[in-house]
């Protein structure tokens, strides 16, 4: 019997869906893949409730349609500055010396994570273990199957303000949805852009997006380090608007059929007719000088990069993988090179993968990262056995809800 999973990214420039069947055997494949345009968000965050509903309505009508499936709930991205991470430390004990060691007791252990202090505006998205100690054993990524009385975790702990993901909440409830879960982004969009080699030596996975850049650090395996900017493809594209006096979305227009973001990657020196705004005169331009605008903020998203995550998390010298890009901004032409020039490793555009049938020549785009990796994390999720296959993981919600009440009761 198959099981359905929707997964919804709710971004600044776009919302997308996709709903897809995961099969007894494992195999998940895309019955429904859409986009729809989005204006209710700034940098990320909803600013708007009705307008980002409506789109979110426009979306899911249009993957329901596709896949012939009625949608009731969705799997949700966040990101953002309004997103922090930190590492913490948790332990338990167990009953006896040869105490084998289960699910149940890593459980625990997770649940003692999230009794981390927080202020009561921030709620917990996710407690990632990044290396296990059985009595003062370290390195240990896994250790179910071992016996030990006392049982350590080193923890990554993503966590959030409860506004933008109450505001998220009552967007999707006022579309006529429920939420189902809520996971930070680059770490949905690890799971269909990252190989698990990547994962392991090391690599850096950057989602430019149309509000938000965000960053996410792997090494052995595990999440090391999250971490955002609010500087991505839309200050960009108003460079362009403000530079040649144009319209926004011609702007956006030249962005995306004719910008580059490397001045040695642009082979044909092509002449370029700017519509004039106003009823002025059209403006003649060439890619190189359309360059000479997209190109420094560019530099100023990898600099802000490499200074205020890459340096600071103290893992740039471990990334042996070197940096995958995704997300709409991946797209710019030359933005591999000049990433490569400034950060000096290897780079690639990350292609979703990990979908078995369906629509998977479609998914095959940056701009569906973070939406195909909200329904591989549940599916990754479900056989791990950390969500069920009915309710998923609804701690961060319920926390949010009681929070609520308790202000207005």
């Amino acid at each position: 019997m198959s099981h359905i999973i929707v997964g919804l990214d709710i971004g600044t420039s776009k919302v997308s869906a996709l709903i897809a069947s995961l099969e007894g055997n494992g195999n998940v494949n895309i019955l429904g893949l859409g986009k729809s345009p989005s204006s209710g968000l700034l940098r990320g965050s909803v600013v708007n409730i009705e307008t980002t509903s409506r789109s979110i309505r426009e979306v899911i009508s249009l993957v329901e349609n596709q896949s012939g499936e009625k949608v009731h709930s969705v799997i949700v991205g966040i990101a953002g500055n309004e997103v922090q991470g930190f590492t913490s430390k948790s332990m338990i004990t167990t009953r006896a010396p040869n105490h084998e060691i289960k699910k149940e007791d890593i459980k625990r252990l997770i649940d003692d994570a999230k009794q981390v202090r927080l202020p009561s505006d921030r709620v917990i998205l996710h407690v990632l273990p990044q290396e296990f100690i059985v009595d003062g054993i370290e390195g240990i990524k896994d250790p179910v199957g071992m016996t030990g009385i006392k049982v350590e975790a080193i923890v990554h702990i993503v966590t959030a303000h409860i506004t933008p993901i109450d505001n998220i909440r009552r967007s999707v409830n006022r579309a006529g949805l429920e939420v189902e879960l809520i996971a930070f982004e680059p770490l949905a969009s690890s799971y269909s852009v990252l190989s698990e080699e990547e994962k392991e030596i090391g690599v850096a996975l950057i989602d430019i997006g149309a509000g938000t850049t965000d960053v996410a650090v792997f090494e052995d395996g595990i999440v090391k380090y999250t971490g955002s900017l609010p500087i991505a493809g839309n200050q960009i594209t108003d460079d362009i608007r403000k530079a040649f006096g144009i319209q926004r979305d011609e702007a956006e227009r030249l962005k995306i059929t004719e910008g580059y973001a490397y001045q040695n990657s642009i082979v044909e020196d092509k002449r370029i007719i700017v519509q004039g705004l106003g009823g002025r005169k059209p403006l003649e331009i060439s890619r190189s000088i359309l360059c000479n605008v997209i190109q420094p903020r560019v530099e100023e998203i990898f600099e802000l990069l490499y200074k205020e995550h890459l340096k600071k998390s103290g893992y740039i010298k471990s990334l042996s993988a070197g940096i995958v890009l995704t997300g709409g901004s991946a797209l710019l032409k030359g933005i591999v090179e000049l990433a490569m020039d400034k950060f000096e490793m290897s780079v690639r555009i990350g292609i979703p993968t990990g979908f078995s049938g369906g629509l998977v020549q479609e998914v095959q785009n940056p701009i569906y990262a973070t939406v195909a990796g909200l329904v591989l994390y549940k599916v990754e999720e479900i056989k791990k056995g950390y969500l069920s296959s009915d309710g998923g993981f609804r701690e961060p919600l319920k926390r949010i809800w009681e929070f609520l009440k308790s202000i207005f009761r």
